[in-house]
């Protein structure tokens, strides 16, 4: 038997080493600061492995096929649990058609990313449903769109296809989790996308496509994890608010504008330093799409404390009240409600509300599961809304949850 190493072992073993260097991000500066989040981090880690491999490796941009980014156990760059996602890989020389019957969703969407020279990525350019021309069928609406360089004549929806390295990616809202459409409850929109050109199948896979491909899914580990921690860290820039009690957990950034960390093996860095330590390609490259607005704040909780999220409803298509860790993951909705949205909120008669994010539910009308997270962010997401949900976000006690809100 050889002792020599064949070029796809030796492929293979550059890529398991390339894992080593994506695992020290997790305990790097402005990664895991307990047990808990660097078990959490590299299952995460894990978990994109699987999503490099179908998004990336696998990626075929002469011959696309539309995959699912984010299932209930594969989730990064701030997901939602409402919302199914769909995302394939093209070609700018190239030309597609892309069809969809919608099922039942309440918001659909579809953009075209691409890169430039310095690799930001941008929106290159989307379509909000409202803005499809659709047919009608049976009840459904259907509608092609063609994505390329130049309009087709008589298109009636077209996208334009520039830049480098460019992608489509689909947004689904929903009522309710997806969790729902996978049980049959919600309709998925059934869609398709196809080169319009004349191309040969893909040639026999060879030594260099398997190299190429684990270079493509280690770049896209890099990626998603800066992203992820980076934009985490620009949130911890915002302070949420505390009760003066001796008692509560401190912020996340001091008013001496040190960043409060949990273990003593740790240095602590000012904002100023928690900036030059993310790559400002991170938050372009965190996927923001049309129509939606995000704000949020980090927090620190004891167990017997809560979030509490103040606001008034807003006009708007959708809203929802979410809890991420700090890789920006949604946390686990197959068993927590680890997010709610303007249809399953409780109201007062104005139309105000009061969330709570704690580790259980302590009897209230509104509550979002922090799944006993000391460390993570709280995020509100909007679609479309008229004006902008300014929800006003403090820690309190348990204890000193008012009767009116508990159920």
């Amino acid at each position: 038997m050889s002792d020599e190493t064949t070029p796809s072992q030796a492929a293979w073993n550059r890529f398991a080493d390339q894992l080593k260097e994506v695992g020290e991000k997790i305990v790097g500066p402005i990664g895991a600061r307990s047990p808990r989040e660097r078990a959490d981090g590299f299952r995460y880690l894990a978990s994109l492995i699987s999503a490099g491999h179908e998004l990336e490796m696998e990626a075929d941009r002469a011959h696309p096929v539309l995959a699912r980014a984010f299932t209930p156990i594969r989730s990064f760059v701030g997901d939602g649990p409402d919302t199914l996602y769909h995302d394939a890989k093209l070609d700018e020389s190239l030309s597609y058609e892309f069809t969809i019957r919608r099922g039942d969703d309440i918001f659909f969407s579809i953009v075209v990313y691409a890169s430039d020279d310095e690799g930001m990525r941008s929106m290159a350019s989307f379509l909000i449903d409202k803005d499809i021309v659709f047919e009608e069928d049976g009840g459904d609406q259907l509608a092609t769109i063609h994505i390329s360089a130049e309009r087709p004549e008589n298109a009636k929806n077209w996208l334009k296809l520039e830049a480098k390295d460019p992608f489509i990616m689909t947004r689904q809202y929903f009522p309710e989790c997806v969790i729902d459409v996978d049980k049959g409850k919600y309709r998925a929109g059934i869609m398709n996308i196809q080169c319009v050109n004349d191309v040969p199948p893909p040639t026999q896979y060879s030594n260099a496509d398997l190299s190429a491909g684990l270079d493509r899914l280690v770049a896209f580990m890099h990626d998603t994890v800066d992203s992820g921690l980076g934009v985490s860290a620009i949130v911890g820039m915002s302070n949420i608010a505390y009760e003066s009690d001796g008692h509560s957990t401190p912020t996340r950034i001091g008013a001496d504008g040190q960043l409060a960390v949990e273990e003593e093996e740790h240095e602590e860095y000012t904002s100023d330093e928690v900036f030059d330590l993310i790559d400002p390609k991170v938050v372009a490259n965190n996927l923001p799409g049309p129509g939606i607005g995000y704000s949020g704040v980090s927090f620190k909780l004891a167990d017997d404390e809560a979030i509490l999220i103040e606001g008034k409803d807003v006009p708007c298509r959708y809203w929802s009240c979410q809890i991420f860790d700090n890789y920006l993951q949604a946390g686990d909705y197959r068993h927590y409600p680890v997010s709610i949205n303007n249809r399953q909120t409780v109201y007062d008669d104005d139309g105000h509300f009061r969330i709570y994010a704690c580790r259980e539910n302590p009897g209230v009308k509104n509550w979002v599961s922090t799944e006993g997270r000391r460390r993570g962010q709280v995020v509100l997401r909007t679609l479309l809304a008229e004006t902008d949900l300014l929800p006003e976000m403090s820690v309190i006690k348990l204890a000193d949850i008012p009767a009116r809100d508990h159920v």
